[in-house]
């Protein structure tokens, strides 16, 4: 988002819908310039659907929503909740969210280099490179594919190496959907639905909705998505994300607590049909609450603002050095280390214990607080952004001569884009997604090179025997 008619434009429309808050509205100003902010990444990440692939879109748009969008309509719309309640008042929490998010928005979108977007010319030489290797794609999905059936069967201790690798079948799709092949829809069809498959039986579906998010920005780039497309397929996806949190509960209920002789399958599609046949439910008011609560972020952020510094001191760095420490040192030489993940700290942090099965990361936001404070979270949160930043561009430098790295991004980024995480989670999951994507690169590459010298020996075998 550089100086350009664009950017001014977006300005433009934030300096506008700030006023017609100020004007026409009692909502708190800082409150106001928020949402100003999210008019101008929403708009830009619908006027990018389509005609690049800028996964910065979407981490905006996901945490200004969550951090900012959530939060107003906690305190300003929405009934109280005794558990996702906000801990401050407005004016402090927004005081400090707001000017984090334009921090944000700025590092992620400084113009570090020239070549920063992957645009059409990209898309291009990616189409060249896949019709000269048409197989690439195919042999990315099937190894996550593989990874995903063999990872039942490995240690614990290579979960989290299965995850990334199953992972990768995404990648390979991608590559699939921007090949010539007649039949990419067909397998992205059938790969996606497998996923669903895997999310009803488990009944986990945050990395579902994920994977459908990230395939949107893919899809719009494959098809050249119109406007009314882009308003068509939003409206699906935030109809069917509004069908599954309305179904979570009651499935989980069903078949994580109680017995019975349907399989998961059943179960769900009778929940679904329930659903779609009485479409009011969606619409009630505790379908919306559960929604309103998992879109806000901030409840957690308000909460650890409420009790640091005064029942517990700012942890000046502690958290960042161990996240550090515990993503660059491999586990085989430090078998205790930490593992990365927000229960320790949000029950730290908030003075807020958690039932056993319960898991809750208190956000880059909420950890940059409880570290630095108010201008040191400020700060922090500048430079993780910047860091995101610098990766995505030097992706897109080095996909110039390696088309196929930008589809690579979607899984870098896959937990970075989650505003709910924390640091640990987010540098550990970048840097093992980073080595994982560049042993997987060179390992396709290799099999290529093999296959390209086959098919020489082969030729040249059938020239000689044509000669003789």
């Amino acid at each position: 988002m550089y100086l350009s008619s664009r950017s001014i434009r977006l300005m433009a429309l934030g300096v506008l819908v700030f006023s017609y808050l100020e004007l026409f509205t009692g909502l708190y100003y800082m409150s106001g310039i928020g949402i100003a902010l999210f008019a101008g990444v929403a708009t830009k990440f619908i006027q990018d659907l389509g005609k690049r692939i800028e996964i910065r879109d979407l981490i905006s748009f996901m945490s200004v929503m969550q951090w900012i969008v959530g939060p107003v309509m906690a305190y300003n719309f929405l009934p109280y909740d005794d558990l996702y309640y906000m801990a401050e008042p407005e004016a402090v929490y927004m005081d400090f969210v707001v000017p984090v998010c334009y921090f944000m928005v700025l590092g992620l979108y400084l113009p570090l280099k020239d070549e920063r977007i992957v645009n059409h010319e990209d898309i291009d030489r990616l189409k060249i490179y896949l019709a000269e290797h048409p197989w690439v794609g195919y042999i990315l999905a099937g190894i996550g594919l593989i990874a995903g059936f063999a990872g039942k069967s490995l240690p614990s201790s290579l979960t989290f190496l299965m995850f990334l690798v199953t992972n990768i079948q995404y990648v390979g799709i991608y590559m699939i959907l921007f090949s010539n092949s007649k039949f990419k829809w067909l397998i992205f069809a059938g790969i996606m639905g497998l996923a669903t498959s895997a999310a009803i039986l488990q009944g986990m579906f945050g990395e579902l909705v994920q994977w459908f998010m990230l395939s949107f920005l893919i899809v719009a780039m494959v098809i050249n998505i119109p406007m009314w497309g882009k308003a068509a397929m939003i409206s699906i996806g935030f109809f069917l994300i509004m069908l599954v949190q309305s179904t979570k509960e009651e499935y989980r209920m069903a078949t994580w607590y109680a017995s019975s002789t349907k399989t998961n399958s059943e179960i769900y599609n009778e929940i679904i049909l329930s659903r779609l046949s009485s479409p009011s439910l969606l619409w009630e008011s505790g379908s919306m609450g559960n929604m309103a609560a998992r879109l806000n972020q901030g409840w957690i952020i308000a909460r650890i603002m409420n009790y640091m510094p005064e029942k517990q001191p700012f942890v000046r760095g502690e958290t960042i050095e161990t996240a550090l420490y515990a993503a660059l040192v491999p586990r085989i030489l430090v078998p205790g280390k930490i593992k990365a993940g927000g229960r320790a700290n949000f029950e730290r942090f908030t003075g807020t214990p958690l039932p056993e099965t319960t898991s809750m990361d208190i956000s880059l936001v909420g950890e940059g607080y409880a570290n630095f404070g108010l201008l040191g979270g400020m700060v922090f949160i500048f430079l993780v952004s910047l860091l995101y930043n610098w990766v995505i561009v030097k992706v897109i430098e080095l996909s110039k001569n390696n088309p196929t790295l930008i589809l690579w991004i979607p899984l870098l980024f896959f937990q970075v884009m989650k505003a709910e995480t924390d640091f640990a989670t987010v540098f550990n999951y970048l840097t093992k997604a980073a080595l994982v994507t560049f042993l997987a690169f060179y390992l396709t590459k290799v099999i290529m090179e093999m296959n390209q010298s086959s098919r020489k020996i082969i030729r040249a075998q059938s020239d000689n025997l044509s000669g003789n």
